[in-house]
């Protein structure tokens, strides 16, 4: 082996593959960022997209409410009218039940005399 010449390589040859490594050093750098870049894009289009369904939701409810109050001062009307019949017809049925009570001068009856027992209703002729 000693007879052989010795090979001496070119120096452009050892740059250029210098070079080479660089290049594919950085170009392997770039695709590790361009694939975290497109991970965190995907994961941004997401927050977006909850977002806008976040702030949807929460304009679908402001509108709700602000239908809902009127509806709920007109419940709170109706109740109380309720509330109010409910009692008046109470009032109502209790001076009913007194009117309905018998009272022998001013409802007709009569003590029967030939029975001695029990009440009878006398019939009332009309004035004439």
């Amino acid at each position: 082996m000693k007879n052989r010449p010795h090979f001496r390589p070119n120096p452009y040859y050892e740059d250029l593959e210098r070079m080479e490594e660089a290049v594919m050093s950085i170009l392997h750098n770039l695709e590790m960022e361009n694939t975290e870049f497109h991970e965190n894009n995907h994961k941004l289009k997401k927050e977006i997209t909850f977002s806008r369904n976040l702030l949807s939701q929460l304009l679908m409810d402001n509108t709700c409410r602000k239908k809902l109050f009127p509806l709920k001062q007109e419940s709170k009307e109706v109740h109380l009218d309720c509330a109010l019949n409910q009692k008046y017809l109470v009032d109502f049925n209790k001076k009913d039940k007194d009117q309905q009570r018998p009272d022998p001068a001013s409802s007709g009856l009569r003590k029967c005399k030939r029975a001695g027992i029990g009440h009878t209703a006398v019939r009332e002729l009309p004035e004439e």
